[in-house]
């Protein structure tokens, strides 16, 4: 039992991580538009706090295995499922999200230089794919609490 503990205590810290990290990272990133300053650090410590939402999905999804073979109470396997698939999604536009940032440094004005429609497309399209996570997170979050 005491393990089952564990892997519930990791799992809550893997949700705190990634769920905050992701919070995080969408109001710096909607702060940054509207701050031009801002938006030059912003850059700088994107990375940081996308290491800590990596490292929170990683302890989800290792905590949630352990998880699973030690609960002994009866689980709804089609709303595991759900939740499951929606964790996939995550992933998949977190690497997207990932590629994009890259893309964005390449693409981002010298000094004093104005911004290419490439780069405001591109900074868009991060844009979309990160809110478009982070409301992902909370749905799971929303389905875990009520069903």
């Amino acid at each position: 039992m005491a393990l089952l503990e564990i892997f519930n205590f990791l799992h809550f810290i893997g949700l705190a991580y990634g769920l905050g990290g992701a919070t995080i990272a969408t109001i710096i990133s909607i702060k940054a538009d509207k701050d031009v300053e801002l938006g030059k650090q912003v850059m700088k410590i994107i990375p940081s706090i996308s290491k800590l939402i990596w490292f929170g999905l990683l302890l989800l999804i290792i905590s949630g295995i352990g998880i699973s073979f030690l609960v002994s109470w009866p689980v709804n396997k089609q709303l595991l499922i759900v939740k499951h698939v929606l964790v996939v999604w995550i992933i998949i536009f977190g690497i997207v999200i990932g590629f994009k940032v890259k893309k964005l440094k390449k693409l981002a004005p010298k000094s004093r230089e104005q911004p290419s429609i490439q780069f405001l497309k591109t900074k868009k399209q991060l844009k979309f794919f990160s809110i478009i996570n982070l409301l992902l997170w909370y749905l799971i979050i929303l389905l875990s609490v009520f069903a």
